[in-house]
Order: structure tokens, then sequence, then C-alpha cells
């Protein structure tokens, strides 16, 4: 959703891979009601886009537009229809923040709801158009001001630089939510309120009679100025004003016209819906059913690919096992060798401790023996020494 211009059928048919939405290349809108993509894969899951005509089109009227939408999404939830997520674009190219842009915003939050801000994305777009530096500063003011009731209340700001991988990332933001129930399909549908007194239809209401004052206002300046050209006979003066004043009463009756009239386009719009979009879902139901079917032929070739390679890699496993066997029972032979080494080491260690020890016994043993034959053979010295003694 969003604005007349935004690029909102652009991003539908970059992110489903179509060319299923008109897109303009001048300043007239081309998307003049309710549109949904054929159903594509994301991710395993499927999705459909729906892309909606824009606020302050070049050839409706916001009253006859929020009609449009209205009818759309509560004859859909009466068919049991839910949204994962919705998406409000932006250009961020734009210097600042209309008023018409503002009131846009305004009625789209009306719209939703406060309790549904959770599945929504304010998407901004167009970077490529703009210099990174101004882009920040302005995505920054939009965040911090314009957007910040919705971003507060669980609403999240995200980029999109044009390419199908982006517009993709932005869905997968959104495919893991719980369905919602929009505001205005609850007071329409739950709380039969008519179109015009719901929550965005008064927010929309309150913004024309707005309008419709100012415009009043400037009808009586014109005057003033016709009748000042008139009376300066100023001819070129007098046409320029004339023109003016001529384009703002029809306008101004524009106004009035769709405020009395938006219950009964509402009606009108929801009557003509009813059959198209039975139509639409059955012709999705079918396309849904082939991406099934092809689902299955890939899940099948899929089991079919990975028993070929586990079949293949049996005898290659049973290699590799008997590999590790017999690593393992050279290393367990290794192991079992150094420990017999280390023993050996030991009782070696042992045994030349214990020669030495011997050695030196028989060493102790010699020098006794040779003690005792020098006392035997020298007699008279062993007497003289006794006798001092005495």
């Amino acid at each position: 959703m969003g604005s007349t211009g935004v690029g909102k059928s652009q991003f539908a048919n970059c992110a489903s891979g179509s060319s299923d939405f008109l897109v303009g290349r001048s300043l007239a809108s081309c998307t003049t009601e309710v549109c949904t993509s054929k159903p594509f894969l994301v991710d395993g899951k499927i999705v459909t886009v729906m892309d909606t005509p824009g606020f302050d089109d070049t050839r409706r009227g916001d009253a006859e537009v929020l009609s449009s939408i209205a009818a759309y999404l509560s004859k859909s939830y009466e068919q049991g229809i839910k949204l994962t997520g919705i998406i409000y674009l932006y250009r961020i190219t734009d210097v600042r923040m209309a008023g018409t842009a503002q009131r846009t915003f305004r009625i789209f939050r009306k719209l939703c709801g406060e309790g549904t801000f959770g599945h929504v994305l304010i998407v901004t777009n167009m970077w490529e158009k703009e210099k990174p530096e101004v882009g920040e500063a302005r995505e920054r003011e939009l965040s911090a001001k314009y957007f910040k009731p919705a971003l507060d209340r669980g609403a999240r700001m995200i980029r999109h630089d044009g390419t199908q991988a982006s517009a993709l990332n932005i869905l997968r933001d959104l495919l893991d939510n719980d369905t919602t129930t929009l505001r205005i399909q609850q007071e329409i549908v739950d709380e039969h309120k008519q179109v015009v007194h719901t929550a965005a239809g008064e927010e929309l209401t309150s913004a024309l009679r707005e309008q419709a004052q100012s415009y009043g206002d400037e009808l009586r300046d014109l005057r003033t100025e016709l009748e000042a050209a008139m009376k300066a006979r100023d001819e070129e003066t007098r046409q320029e004003v004339q023109g003016e004043l001529e384009r703002k009463r029809e306008e101004l009756a524009r106004i009035k016209q769709d405020v009395e009239h938006m219950t009964e386009r509402f009606i009108s719009e929801k009557t003509r819906l009813e059959s198209r979009i039975a139509e639409m879902e059955a012709a999705n139901h079918q396309h849904v059913e082939r991406l099934q079917d092809m689902q299955n032929l890939v899940s099948q070739a899929l089991l079919q690919l990975m028993k070929s390679q586990a079949e293949a890699g049996r005898p290659k496993e049973a290699e590799e096992r008997q590999a590790r066997i017999l690593a393992e029972e050279r290393l367990a032979n290794v192991l079992a060798s150094m420990k017999h080494r280390e023993e050996l080491q030991a009782m070696q260690t042992e045994m030349n401790k214990r020669l030495c020890t011997l050695q030196e016994e028989i060493s102790r043993m010699k020098s006794g023996g040779k003690a005792d034959e020098q006392h035997q053979t020298d007699p008279e010295t062993t007497n003289a020494l006794g006798s001092n003694m005495g």
C-alpha cells in the first residue's frame, strides 16, 4: 500500500518474478483496482502478493480508492482469506513528506489498526536514485517523526534496493508471522459498520472536509481577484483567474460527492468483487496445486538422489571403517611395544643396581680377609703392643 507512484506494482512484480501488474512510467497512475499475483514459492512457502491502487490518485478520489480497498479486504475476509503482512512503500527520493503523503499514512494506520503494526513493514525504495548520505538523513527524519507512531507500536522500517533478492528478503521478514485481521475488516464484517463510519473512513472524511474548507477559502480569494481583474479590464488575468476558479469549483464538488457517495461506491464495488474474487481464488487454487505437484516431484527427486548417494557411499564407508580398525591395531601394537621396552629398561636398571651392590660387598669381603692374614703372620708385634699397653 502507499501513495500513487511509489512503486507498489513494481515491487510486486519484482518479488513475484512476473509482470502481472501494470507499471506506470508517467505521472498518471496505472493500478485502478486491487489485484493479486499468481502464487509463487519463497523458501518452500506459497506466497501471494496483493497490489492496491494508491491514494492521491490522478484518476480517482481518495474516497473511491478507500472504498475499493475496503471492499476487497472485507470480501476476502468473509471468504476466509487472511494476511500475514502489510507493506507500506515510500520513496526515499521525496524531498519532504507532503500533506497528502501524511494524510495517506494516517489513513493507512487507521485502516490497519494498532494491533496489527507487528505485521507492518515500512519499505523505503528508490535508493539508487538518491545520494546515500541524503537518503540516510531523510530516513532518520522519517523514523523519528512521521513514521514514529507506527514504529513505536511494532512496525519495522526496511530498505528495498530494487533487486529481486531484496524484495524476497522483505517477504521473508513476514512469512513466519501468524495471520492477522485488519481493523477495517473487523469493523465492516464483524461490527457491520459502513465504510464511512470506520476509523479509516472517518479519518478520510475529516481530511476531505478540511480540504473542502481550504478550497472554499481559495474560491473566495479567487472571486475577489476576478472582480479586481474585471474592474481593471485586465482580460489576461481575468481568464487565468476564471480558469483557476472553475478548477477549484470542480474539485470542491468532487470532494463533496466523494464523501456523500462513499458508502454507495463501497457496496457497488463489493458486489462487483464477489464473483471476481471467487474467480481469482479458483485460479490461484489451481496454480497452488501445480506448485504443490512440482514441490512433490522435487522432493521425490531429492529423496532418490540422497538414496543413490547413500548407496554409493556404503563401500567407501566400509573401507574407511576397516582402515580405522587397522590404524587402531597398529597404534595398540606400538603402545604395547613401547610399554614392553620401558619394562625391559626398568629391569636392566634394577639388575645394574644389584650388580653394583654385589660388587661392593665382594670388595669389602676381600679387604677384611687381607687384614686377618697380616695379624697372623706378625705375632711379636702384637705381643709387644700388648706389653706396652699393660
